[in-house]
């Protein structure tokens, strides 16, 4: 049986804003149902050793264990020393993660803010051979500490079921890659998230669940890619803004069935990007999470 999370990504805003310490934020998560819990440093420094101890203190005093620490990192179109300054970063990230114990990190490739033109297929095969000695050389690092990274399909570039299919084919000799599927992302590139959840299960080390509403015709307050406006666009131009999940477009019966079916029993960690109220939104959407799973 699946164990039903939360990423501490879907309140950040609240941690941000300084309502929440990473503390509190847990012991609401925990509070809130949540099972287990992905950390993410979006206004945590997770480098901080004190506040490392302090989260770790608070998972294990809210009975809700961390299991996953997802990284966003760019190691493409940049300089040599650039890329060595970004994998040095990375280790420093991993290594935080290896104190908590856990078996996972998620750690990008590409630049989520790259420009459109660049996200091409063309693109893609040139930097094949870089993003597939980056994740070798990371995943060799991160052996050392019995750990695990996954790839994640995130962004407009190293996104999409045939990318992500041809890298994992291409890994498929590194016993500690594996890959973070999130179902929503594939509509960034406009794969249906439908289909593309389908043909990636089988990889799946770690399911991010989300929601998204999708329409055809700009609502207003939409930006290209940035995501500063209430709508972003998809590489073909569709307008996409986070919901809570069950709320939006996607069929999460459909996608929720098809991950029971396929007797996947690891994390299943929600991520809301939805303009409601944070709390509000990851409450609504955990427990329509559960409550899907449950009737599919």
């Amino acid at each position: 049986m699946p164990k039903f999370g939360v990423s501490i990504y879907s309140i950040s805003r609240k941690i941000i804003s300084g309502e929440l310490s990473a503390t509190e934020a847990i012991k609401w998560l925990a509070d809130n149902g949540a099972e287990c819990i992905e950390l993410v440093p979006f206004g945590i420094d997770t480098l901080d050793s004190g506040q490392l101890d302090a989260i770790a203190q608070a998972a294990q005093q809210a009975g809700v264990p961390i299991v996953n620490y997802s990284l966003n990192a760019n190691f493409l179109q940049i300089t040599p020393d650039e890329y060595q300054a970004e994998m040095a970063r990375v280790i420093l990230h991993i290594d935080a993660a290896a104190k908590l114990g856990l078996a996972t990190i998620r750690v990008d490739c590409a630049g989520y803010r790259r420009p459109i033109e660049t996200n091409t297929i063309e693109n893609f095969q040139l930097e094949l051979p870089q993003i597939l000695d980056t994740y070798r050389q990371l995943c060799e690092y991160a052996a050392g500490h019995n750990m695990s990274v996954l790839l994640e399909n995130h962004g407009f570039h190293i996104n999409g079921g045939e990318r992500v299919r041809q890298i994992m084919a291409a890994m498929a000799d590194v016993k500690n890659f594996g890959h973070q599927l999130d179902v929503g992302n594939f509509e960034c590139v406009d794969d249906r998230a439908e289909i593309a959840t389908a043909k990636l299960l089988p990889f799946a080390t770690t399911i991010h669940m989300k929601d998204f509403y999708i329409r055809d015709r700009d609502p207003g307050d939409a930006t290209q890619f940035d995501c500063s406006g209430a709508w972003f666009r998809s590489v073909s131009g569709k307008y996409l803004r986070g919901s809570i999940l069950g709320q939006g477009d996607l069929d999460m019966y459909s996608i929720m069935g098809d991950i029971k079916k396929s007797g996947y029993d690891g994390y299943i960690i929600l991520e809301f990007e939805g303009l409601e109220d944070c709390l509000y939104g990851t409450k609504v959407s955990l427990d329509n999470m559960k409550r899907i799973f449950a009737q599919v």
